[in-house]
């Protein structure tokens, strides 16, 4: 039999006015609600800058279509929400083939017409499994979802109609297209036959349903949707770079004489934060990563974003249930951006929040001493700045001004230049360096090197962070510094992702990479051994920066790789971020005792570091466990097995 679609089958022949003022009436809700969900923004400048960054928004749908963030921690959830993904888009695009027929008048039959109700057989068997799932995951996590619970369960409700009322209506349809139930539309064997009156009810309600499921959608918890895309097209800076509130620079060249720092409100966030929080969904994959939140601190995101969400624009976030505890509790280590699946920047909000703290003066003593020694050591480790590198002078290294023509900068950094066990790692890599005939190609800055001003800008002190950037950026240009290495993943991330933002361009370089290199290029060659290893990747290299593979090239080369669980960008904190360092915060747990449980748990004789504060916090949970296991930074390992 020859099938051939028949446009408005079986339904009055006034039914296309019914259809064309729900279409016009839900398409004008929809931009009057979107004009209301992008508030702040603009969804003509949302729609500008999709059109301009087209490669942008592409990026953003085949992410979507991947589905990984959703599927990558909750295996039963991604899955519904896929399945329903699936089954909306199959029907749509049934939808857009009709209307396509319609407005050309092309014929729509053959093999493709059968084709497509095979599909959209499937399709309702995925929105129908999809929703009733749907509604059970809501219904069991009802108190997670809160006030959206409900909004849920209704548009979940929606979806089981549209799909219902479409399988009664293609039963009805396939006696006139194929004279009966057919293998082209498989429910048609499990749906009884169906009278006029029925199928004419379920067009009805069916486009009565999907219209006003578009109508509403910018304003329930679909509104995720647009919100997803807008934060992943407007936000144009890596995980690693936090927000910059002003430019020091720029406000000492005004005179002006006060500016306002931080957040305390929801009203006074603007542009894509004033909306961003919205997203949400409630689906706890950044709670389930959280590292703060495993060790019982007093931080959920999704709880934190939640509060930010439902609180009032002119209330004070901390009087409305935001503790400052749960706000120092963050170690910034990224892992609820990474897993999002709407692109919230939970620690955007967190620092802001910080900001606000720190402009206020509402810092313990650990967090004040910890200024002080930047402001008047220029080293986060109260330690006298003078004779900062003379004893790399007796490794052969030379002060900039000594060796000019060097072509790297040896960042040492705070950790590096003044703890005992953070120099055994510049010195294993300065044993490298000489071994690959490279010591005269790096030079250090002596006491004219500071903090790089990752852990105050964390902290939240935004004008310090800046003062300590335009600092070293007279100093490189003093010198003529054009490439940089550093044996410390937040020093390299602050140089590589913030310091451009104020107009210094470094080629930047973690010490993993140029070891990985001078592997590779057989400067220097390393023997195999029997010693089994693990890698414990850094967040801010890792996750932050997604440098992943050196290590792994390197340590394989070494002795045999045993991954933990947890590795690469999906890496587990271990507690020092976000200036954790310096400070503590209530927890049943410490977040490093939980990732050295788990790296000993994959039975390595050797922890591999690439960060001086991962060695210091994993160094003192192997010492409070009474641990056989090495913990050594890679370029110890490296030194070690030199042939």
């Amino acid at each position: 039999m020859d099938a051939r679609y028949v446009e408005y089958l079986g339904v009055p022949h006034y039914t296309f006015l019914i259809v064309y003022t729900l279409a016009a009436l839900s398409v004008l809700a929809l931009l009057y609600g979107l004009s209301k969900t992008y508030r702040g923004v603009g969804l003509l400048a949302v729609t500008k800058q999709g059109v301009r960054r087209l490669d942008k928004s592409l990026r953003f749908v085949a992410e979507f279509l991947s589905h990984y963030r959703f599927l990558s921690r909750q295996v039963f959830g991604g899955t519904v929400h896929l399945l329903l993904i699936v089954g909306l888009g199959i029907s749509l695009i049934g939808t857009i083939i009709v209307s396509v027929v319609h407005y050309t008048g092309v014929e729509y039959g053959g093999l493709f017409f059968l084709v497509m109700r095979f599909l959209l057989d499937v399709a309702a068997v995925f929105i129908i499994y999809g929703s009733l799932a749907g509604i059970y995951r809501v219904y069991a996590g009802r108190e997670r979802y809160g006030k959206l619970a409900n909004q849920y369960i209704l548009v979940l409700l929606g979806f089981l109609a549209i799909a219902v009322t479409g399988m009664i209506m293609r039963r009805y349809r396939v006696d006139y297209y194929l004279g009966g139930p057919s293998p082209w539309s498989p429910l048609s064997y499990l749906v009884p036959p169906v009278t006029h009156e029925v199928y004419l009810a379920a067009y009805f309600v069916h486009i009565a349903v999907a219209f006003a499921l578009i109508a509403v959608s910018p304003l329930v918890m679909l509104r995720h949707m647009y919100l997803a895309y807008a934060n992943y097209l407007l936000v144009d800076r890596p995980l690693g770079e936090l927000t910059t509130p002003f430019e020091l620079e720029k406000v000492m060249e005004s005179g002006e004489a006060e500016i306002t720092v931080g957040v305390k409100k929801k009203g006074e966030w603007r542009g894509i934060h004033g909306i961003m929080f919205d997203a949400c969904t409630r689906c706890s994959r950044c709670q389930d990563v959280c590292p703060a939140f495993a060790a019982k601190r007093p931080l959920s995101p999704m709880s934190l974003i939640t509060k930010i969400a439902e609180a009032k624009n002119d209330a004070d976030l901390f009087e409305v249930g935001i503790t400052e505890d749960e706000v120092w509790a963050c170690t910034t280590c990224g892992a609820c951006m990474y897993q999002c699946p709407v692109y919230i920047r939970h620690v955007d909000y967190i620092v802001d929040l910080r900001r606000a703290l720190v402009f206020e003066s509402k810092v313990d003593q650990k967090k004040a001493d910890l200024l002080m020694s930047v402001s008047q050591y220029h080293n986060t480790l109260m330690q006298a700045n003078v004779g900062r590198h003379d004893w790399l002078r007796e490794l052969g290294v030379k002060h900039i001004s000594e060796n000019p023509q060097a072509e790297y900068l040896l960042w040492v950094g705070c950790m590096g230049s003044f703890d005992g066990r953070a120099r055994e790692i510049v010195k294993a890599f300065v044993k490298i360096l000489e071994k690959a005939g490279m010591l005269d190609k790096v030079a250090v800055l002596g006491d004219e090197e500071t903090c790089c001003g990752d852990p105050v800008r964390r902290l939240g002190e935004e004008s310090r962070f800046q003062e300590l950037v335009l600092n070293n950026k007279q100093i490189f240009e003093k010198y003529g510094v054009k490439k940089l290495v550093t044996i410390c993943p937040h020093g390299y991330n602050t140089f590589k992702n913030e310091y451009p933002r104020f107009g210094v361009k470094l080629e930047v370089y973690h010490h993993v990479e140029v070891l990985q290199r001078l592997v590779e290029e057989g400067k220097i060659t390393v023997r195999g051994s029997l010693e089994s290893l693990t890698i414990h990747d850094p967040c801010y290299l890792s996750r932050h920066n997604k440098v992943v593979e050196p290590q792994r090239k390197i340590v394989v080369k070494l002795g045999a790789l045993k991954e933990p669980p947890r590795h690469g960008e999906r890496t587990f904190c271990c507690g020092a971020g976000g200036a954790n360092y310096w400070y503590d915060v209530p927890e049943e747990k410490r977040i490093s005792h939980i990732r050295f449980e788990e790296l000993a748990g994959t039975g390595a004789e050797t922890i591999v570091t690439q960060c001086p504060f991962c060695n210091a916090m994993l160094t003192e949970a192997k010492r409070a466990k009474d641990s056989a296991v090495n913990v050594k930074d890679i370029a110890e390992v490296v030194a070690e097995k030199l042939a």
